[in-house]
């Protein structure tokens, strides 16, 4: 393998294969063991990879610097591509609101702000996932954008079965928040946008409470 230094900006960028099926072969098993097993097999799974994925990322981070500002981690356009997002943004706030009006889903518990403070953290995760692992390595495969966030998008929301509503919310935020992302290259951004939509639909279209799981998980009652 092409040693990396800390120039080869144009080497971090290319497309890594490995990356891609090692991403697609975890999201298969997870889809597997929810399905066939039991959902905290996967959870726990999950955190194995999860384990495994962040020591290959520090490895890759160390081996070249390049790497990390291909990867959207830079903070010079983090205004310009958050503004990028706000039309987005704008109409999914509006539409969540809305169906929260008609299916009387906006009484939203005190566990909704420690869900929507935190979540932005794992939205950073999972747009990674979601950018570079998956979308930026499909780049040697079409030069359309579209293509690739439509390709990208799939693949990502597949990894959410047997939940069919989770695969389509996916689907549909990821194609539009992956179009903004390759004109504008910030995974803080992108995170941030992931992690507050996110969380909005968790408690209002889908009528679930993650972060009261997690309060109960860490202090008990």
């Amino acid at each position: 393998m092409q040693k990396l230094t800390t120039n080869s900006k144009e080497y971090a960028s290319r497309p890594c294969y490995p990356e891609l099926i090692a991403v697609i072969l975890a999201g298969l098993l997870h889809v597997l063991l929810e399905t066939l097993v039991s959902e905290s097999t996967a959870i726990y799974f999950n955190g194995i990879v999860s384990i495994a994925f962040i020591a290959y990322l520090v490895w890759r981070g160390m081996r070249s610097k390049g790497v990390l500002r291909a990867w959207g981690m830079r903070r010079d356009n983090f205004w310009p591509a958050l503004r990028a997002h706000l039309p987005f943004v704008i109409v999914s706030v509006i539409v969540v609101i809305g169906f929260g009006v008609a299916n009387n889903s906006l009484n939203l518990p005190r566990s909704f702000w420690f869900t929507i403070a935190l979540y932005p953290i794992w939205g950073i995760a999972q747009q990674f996932a979601l950018q570079n692992l998956i979308g930026r390595n499909l780049t040697a495969l079409s030069s359309k954008p579209l293509v690739i966030a439509v390709v990208a998008s799939l693949m990502f929301g597949v990894a959410h079965l047997p939940r069919l509503d989770l695969v389509a919310l996916t689907l549909v935020a990821g194609i539009f928040l992956t179009l903004v992302y390759r004109r504008n290259p910030n995974l803080w951004a992108v995170g941030i946008v992931h992690g507050i939509l996110g969380s909005m639909a968790f408690y209002i279209i889908l009528k679930e409470d993650p972060g009261g799981v997690i309060l109960r998980f860490l202090f008990g009652g």
